[in-house]
């Protein structure tokens, strides 16, 4: 059975439809690449999941809990906070005291990431790449199942985004589930179990079966960006 079972879901935003008649699942080890163009509604579908915007049709979700990467992550000068504070708080401790546990998971979340040497680094003094990481490491520390992300390499270098992405896939080999936006088809197609392409309508496409038709679907390999962006 899937963990998340997306049923004939339709979305609108001030009278515009932007998700029209989703029909999704995700399994528990899934990987899934979500590709497409501006203002297809591919943020507003991981937001529906996350139930931060409201919606009271058909998404079955039996995750106990979600790690989740924003799109937007620049750091708040007037809000300094330290690398391993920031990976901290993934421990959601319920009354705001953490633990040497706590303390602990939030260690080895950034050794899973190769960061613990930026812990006393503050946040704004980081590069994008490494203020990713310590996001991600934030959402592993959560011990979430699924790990959801919003264009985490949006603004990385070719070289980030591959280092992403391999730590993204080496997370999955590990039993996390995650979904994940991405301008970078060819990347996706080499980590992803599956892609779905998103225009306000969905198609589903296994990987690596249907890899080939994906591409012929959509006539370039490498970026999606304008008619085929991500």
């Amino acid at each position: 059975m899937a963990e998340i079972k997306i049923q004939n879901l339709s979305f609108c935003y001030a009278g515009e439809r932007v998700l029209e008649n989703i029909c999704l699942q995700i399994h528990q080890g899934d990987f899934l690449g979500i590709i497409g163009a501006n203002g297809g509604g591919k943020s507003t579908l991981l937001k529906l999941i996350l139930g931060l915007l409201p919606c009271n049709q058909n998404i079955y979700n039996s995750f106990s809990h979600i790690g989740y990467v924003p799109q937007h992550t620049s750091a708040n000068p007037f809000f300094p906070l330290r690398v391993f504070e920031c990976v901290l708080m993934g421990a959601l401790s319920p009354i705001g005291q953490y633990t040497q546990s706590h303390r602990q998971r939030a260690l080895e979340s950034m050794q899973i990431l190769k960061i613990e040497h930026l812990k006393d680094k503050k946040m704004q003094e980081l590069s994008g790449g490494q203020r990713q990481k310590a996001l991600i490491a934030r959402a592993i520390c959560t011990q979430a199942p699924l790990i959801i992300l919003d264009e985490p390499t949006a603004s990385l270098d070719h070289s980030s985004t591959q280092e992403i992405f391999s730590l993204l896939h080496h997370l999955n080999s590990l039993g996390i589930t995650i979904v994940t936006i991405c301008h970078d088809l060819e990347l996706l197609l080499e980590v992803s179990t599956h892609i779905a392409h998103l225009q306000k309508t969905l198609s589903l496409y296994t990987i690596p079966k249907e890899s080939q038709q994906l591409i012929e679907d959509f006539g370039c390999k490498h970026h999606l960006r304008g008619e085929c962006d991500a």
